[in-house]
């Protein structure tokens, strides 16, 4: 199983939209894969996958130990803090609690046999990705940043992080990239242009996908039905299915089926 951790370093950006449906354009693309939210401050994968306030189930193995079985939607396997605390409850948890409680989230979890482990972190450089380094083998990281100046700026942040803990940045994953006109070829740059690309080249990786800012993937998060399930409005879910190309054939280098 390899790991990749979806970071950004600055909140908003849409990191959560872009590992759930990165992870199920994968599944449709025949892969075994499981996400892992470690955004412990605000969990939203239960959102995003129409899991809200159901608690995962828990069963003994035959040494008597608790198991946790991650829900399995969309072809997917997830499991979250979201689904074992109350939606509008805050955490203020210093560092050996949420240590503890992301080692129990690692160890106790049945995730089975999967080809990848996405791991949603949450924004920011603290003790979650210091945490996790220490507790798994973490194979790569994703970084998501949206166009403005001021996301690439916190995505340096998160990616000198990573280089401190020693995980390989495998590419930049752009967000919000521009907005098309209904019936129109006019695309709007409203959150600017051309930054995510920059990141990619200062750091020597690839540029792995932009995805437009397209209101059928913030419908599909809210409703629990992520874009990547279907083509969607405007083909928001086509977006996300090339992205899982290129990152299957780029990070994981498992050529791609040959699409029929």
């Amino acid at each position: 199983m390899r790991t990749f951790v979806v970071g950004s370093g600055k909140g908003g950006v849409g990191k959560s939209t872009i590992t759930i449906n990165l992870a199920t354009a994968l599944a449709r693309e025949g892969l075994q894969v499981g996400v892992l939210d470690a955004d412990v401050y605000g969990p939203s994968i239960p959102i995003m996958l129409g899991l809200r306030r159901m608690p995962p189930r828990v069963v003994q193995n035959e040494e008597g130990q608790d198991r946790v079985i991650p829900f399995t939607k969309f072809g997917i396997k997830a499991l979250s803090i979201g689904f074992f605390m109350e939606e509008a409850r805050s955490l203020m948890w210093r560092g050996p609690m949420l240590h503890g409680t992301l080692k129990k989230m690692i160890d106790e979890v049945e995730w089975g046999d999967l080809d990848l482990l996405l791991v949603d972190l949450p924004p920011g450089t603290g003790d979650v990705p210091i945490s996790l380094s220490q507790l798994m083998k973490i194979d790569g990281a994703l970084v998501v940043s949206t166009p403005q100046e001021v996301a690439m700026l916190d995505a340096i942040k998160a990616i000198n992080s990573f280089v401190q803990l020693d995980i390989p940045l495998l590419g930049v994953i752009e967000n919000m990239a521009g907005f098309r006109a209904p019936d129109s070829e006019v695309v709007y740059d409203i959150f600017g242009s051309g930054k995510a690309e920059e990141l990619a080249e200062r750091f020597d990786v690839p540029l792995l996908g932009s995805i437009p800012l397209i209101p059928a993937i913030r419908r599909g998060g809210d409703e629990g039905v992520p874009a990547a399930c279907h083509c969607g409005d405007e083909d928001a879910g086509m977006s996300f299915r090339d992205l899982a190309r290129v990152v299957r054939s780029t990070c994981l280098e498992i050529p791609s089926a040959p699409i029929l």
